[in-house]
């Protein structure tokens, strides 16, 4: 092994042991500040937090986004959220959720259940007056779609009308929160036309416990070959709650701090819907970065770029990759499951300047291929005429 992978795995081991500390100072002191649990109960609508967050958590300490805002900080880009809807009253997403829609009509920039706020929060939460944690892409755009009916539940029918509305608006990056046991035909088409949109489609693997004796299956629209499944791992390393053998084609932390529907509080969040919006907001980074590669290239960069799985790659076994946010923004080439790229945490601080959105990027990389044709076409007309030669004029009418 080179010093240089010594090096580097020696980065990831610091890094997976810091995590691992994390978890285990202090907690008795701790828990009197730590944000309640998102509540589930149906019938009601969720409230602010009493609580607001003043520590980063783990999750961000590891995907480390601020290492990525120098380059980017996902402007232009929209990532759909198909959940509960989200919450425009919500301080943290403010000026930045559009109306969106609900699967039977009406719009979707409100939320009752709480989770898709908190979702949406993960992905983009732009920095506030209190302390908190900020969204992977803070100046990503959110289009809510509410796929859930009015007592929480979904069904395949719902989830393939809010692709196809997602799809519709054009959106860049679809997260799909949650998932059913079977896929169909119509959900099949919906996907596809996304994925003929150029638009990449980010589900959270089914981890309602459906499987039977074959163990949790992957559910759908994850199971779909063109759609990037995500499963949660745990700060132990553990994926759960589906295989790590499954079909699941990326992991991230499946544990975080969502912002309320109303006031500056957040509550805790977890499962695969997280670990999803994890990778739907690291996504809209590398898309508003690289606006030249398809959603299928975005999609390849982050399996790619990917830290190896908890004991071993998945040369032994071990399942999808860990998301590494960085690497998947900056890396030149990103690796095939070889040496990490160590990135190390700090404060969370977003750079007074933005960076530039997707559509100037696109107009940049034009011009700048117009300027190279040009130097190109010149260079060989100076060559064909060759040096001190004049060029060739056109003899006057009637010349002999």
């Amino acid at each position: 092994m080179s010093a240089v992978a010594r090096r580097a795995g020696v980065g990831v081991v610091g890094l997976l042991v810091s995590v691992g500390v994390l978890a285990t100072v202090p907690a008795r002191a701790a828990e009197a500040d730590q944000p309640p649990p998102l509540p589930q109960a149906a019938g009601t609508c969720v409230g602010p937090s009493p609580v607001t967050a003043r520590e980063t958590p783990w999750a961000l300490r590891h995907l480390a986004p601020q290492a990525s805002w120098p380059l980017t900080r996902g402007a232009g880009v929209v990532v759909a959220v198909l959940d509960t809807g989200v919450s425009a009253a919500a301080p943290a997403l403010a000026g930045s959720v559009r109306a969106g829609a609900d699967v039977t009509g009406g719009r979707a920039d409100s939320d009752c259940a709480g989770r898709g706020t908190a979702l949406a929060g993960i992905v983009a939460a732009r920095p506030t007056g209190d302390a908190g944690p900020t969204g992977l892409a803070p100046d990503a755009e959110i289009l809510p779609v509410r796929v859930t009916d009015a007592n929480r539940r979904i069904s395949s029918a719902r989830l393939a009308a809010g692709i196809r509305l997602a799809t519709a608006a054009r959106a860049d990056v679809i997260l799909v929160a949650t998932g059913v046991a079977t896929g169909t035909a119509e959900m099949a088409r919906a996907v596809q036309a996304a994925a003929d949109r150029d638009i990449l489609v980010v589900a959270a693997v089914d981890d309602r416990g459906q499987g039977g004796g074959t163990g949790p299956r992957v559910g759908y629209p994850a199971g779909y070959p063109t759609v990037l499944a995500v499963n949660a791992v745990g700060v132990d390393g553990a994926p759960g709650p589906v295989a790590a053998d499954a079909g699941v084609d990326l992991a991230a932390p499946g544990a975080g701090l969502g912002i309320a529907p109303r006031g500056s509080g957040h509550y805790t969040v977890g499962g695969a819907a997280v670990a999803a919006a994890y990778v739907a907001g690291v996504a809209a980074l590398v898309r508003a970065y690289h606006p030249d590669l398809s959603q299928a290239e975005v999609r390849a960069r982050l399996e790619r770029s990917a830290l190896p799985a908890p004991g071993g790659g998945p040369d032994r076994g071990s399942g999808a990759g860990v998301l590494d946010a960085y690497a998947a923004v900056a890396a030149l080439a990103p690796r095939q499951a070889d040496v990490p790229v160590p990135v190390a945490a700090g404060p969370v601080a977003v750079p007074a300047r933005p960076a530039p959105s997707r559509a100037v990027r696109v107009a940049g990389l034009t011009l700048l291929g117009a300027l190279v044709v040009t130097v190109l076409v010149a260079a060989a007309t100076l060559t064909r005429r060759g040096p001190g030669r004049p060029a060739r004029t056109t003899p006057p009418a009637g010349a002999g």
